[in-house]
């Protein structure tokens, strides 16, 4: 037996329904109303509420509406009142029925078999409550004119990262420790050396005779006497018998000297003016003393004599480089008043010249010293130049700045008259009536270096030194250059003969 389908149940349901509705119609007009009449009008006496249409599916604006008979309709009102108490099952997937592979809902298949009823509007489902995780990280909309905090996030620094900080901070830190270690290194031997001068100094007040132990300087170096040149030097001091003379000399690169009378003590003249530059040099190393620095010029410092300061008005502001040089270029008195105060006095002085070794070397008055009372010789002259030139009691910066400025000495009349051509001399003079000297370091063409200090002891000016100082130049030279063998020129040469006079005024 065949199997009826379940659209063919329904079918059959339908046309049985129908015609039990059509057969109970004239009842219901007289009065004599059916059990289910009184439900049916309960039901449409309380009609649900107005449920928004939905979208419909297709535009059905164009199609011609169908004209349904109203005694159609009522003979289905059982039909749909049974279908409407019936509950509407969910279905499972969300995707319309229109969609391939899907078994389309009930309402769907009621809606395409008949056509003529309304389609209801399903209640808005409720959205389902998003899970605690997913509220927390929903983040609050911004309120207007409100700034946002942001939270930001302490990233993770590598193990690496931080050893490289601290290598970089440590390389700092050594750097800065090595540079302030460096400066109290200078800063204690800056000390060191002034407690070892202040020692001294009481040393020396304590016993004036006594010589120090600990020296900044070395004994000169000699090697052997060259008699041959000591002999003809002593032949040229015989032809004056009213001249004594006190001769040293030193070959700087054999060691090779002549010593006539070197270390007899004669006036100094102006020649004292070399072992003062020395101690200004000294004190610009040691930062006692600016090469800017401005020194004024006072009415005790104003000297006769030779200069050309004492002739500027009192309260004249010079740079202490300017003045220095001056007392050595000029011979200017007054410059070197000036700088002996600056150093401290003439004490402070004899006991730095002392502690060079200078054993003969003393001062005891200002210029001009036209009496002779400052005492030196020609060996202390001679060895404080040679330990100059080894750059023992200077810096190397400060003996440049010391030979240049000898270099520009203008009384040339004395031992450059006796040099060739092309030599060069760094050298200082000094005249006064009992006594004439000069003090030079040589460098000849042929690349020979040497050292030579005259003082001639005289009588009443006598002008026989001076020529006796050429002549011994002259001498010296010819020994050492013996290619060329150059004449000794007796003649002073100087570019001006005014000055030379005012040289052997001066003091």
């Amino acid at each position: 037996m065949a199997q009826r389908s379940p659209r063919q149940s329904f079918f059959s349901k339908s046309s049985v329904s129908n015609s039990d509705s059509a057969s109970s119609e004239p009842k219901s007009r007289n009065g004599n109303l059916s059990k289910s009449q009184p439900r049916r009008r309960s039901r449409r006496s309380t009609p649900p509420p107005p449920q928004p249409q939905p979208v419909p599916r297709r535009d059905r604006s164009r199609e011609p509406r169908q004209k349904v008979d109203p005694s159609r309709l009522e003979s289905f009102d059982p039909l749909v009142s049974q279908l409407r108490q019936q509950p509407s099952r969910r279905p499972k997937s969300r995707q319309s029925a229109s969609q391939p592979g899907k078994r389309p809902s009930q309402k769907a298949t009621l809606t395409s078999v008949l056509p003529f009823l309304k389609p209801t509007v399903s209640k808005p489902q409720r959205s389902r409550r998003p899970p605690m995780d997913r509220v927390a990280t929903i983040s609050p909309s911004p309120i207007p004119n409100q700034p946002v905090k942001r939270i930001r996030k302490k990233r993770r620094v590598s193990p690496m990262v931080y050893a490289t900080r601290l290598l970089i901070l440590g390389i700092g830190i050594g750097v800065i420790s090595g540079t302030i270690l460096s400066i109290l290194n200078a800063l204690g031997r800056s000390s060191a050396e002034a407690n070892q001068t202040v020692n001294l100094t009481l040393e020396q007040q304590q016993n004036p005779n006594s010589h120090p132990s600990n020296t900044q300087v070395q004994p000169l170096q000699l090697t052997q006497e060259a008699t041959d040149l000591k002999t003809a030097i002593l032949a040229l001091a015989q032809d004056s018998p009213t001249l004594k003379p006190g001769v040293f000399l030193v070959d700087l690169d054999t060691g090779n000297y002549v010593d006539i009378a070197g270390e007899t003590p004669l006036p100094a003249a102006s020649t004292i003016k070399v072992p003062i530059l020395v101690s200004f040099f000294q004190a610009v190393d040691e930062g006692r003393i600016r090469l800017d620095e401005i020194l004024t010029m006072e009415e005790k410092h104003i000297a006769k004599g030779s200069g050309e300061l004492q002739d500027k008005p009192i309260g004249s502001k010079f740079t202490a480089l300017e003045t220095a040089t001056l007392m050595i270029t000029n011979s200017d008195n007054t410059a070197t008043n000036m700088i002996i105060e600056r150093l401290g006095g003439i004490e402070t002085l004899n006991q730095e010249f002392l502690s060079w070794q200078l054993k003969q070397t003393q001062m005891q008055n200002i210029l001009p010293d036209l009496e002779g009372t400052n005492k030196t010789t020609s060996k202390d002259l001679v060895t404080l130049m040679a330990e100059i030139n080894q750059g023992k009691l200077v810096s190397m910066k400060s003996r440049d700045f010391l030979l240049r400025i000898m270099q520009q000495t203008r009384n040339r009349s004395l031992l450059p008259s006796g040099l060739g051509e092309g030599a060069f001399i760094a050298h200082k003079t000094g005249n006064i009536d009992t006594v004439s000297g000069d003090i030079g370091l040589v460098d000849m063409p042929n690349g020979k270096r040497y050292l030579v200090g005259v003082l001639v002891q005289r009588e009443e000016d006598n002008p026989q030194a001076e020529e006796l100082i050429r002549q011994i130049s002259s001498t010296i030279y010819q020994y050492f250059d013996s290619s060329t063998n150059p004449v000794p020129n007796s003649e002073p040469s100087t570019d001006d003969p005014n000055e030379v006079q005012n040289q052997d005024n001066q003091q």
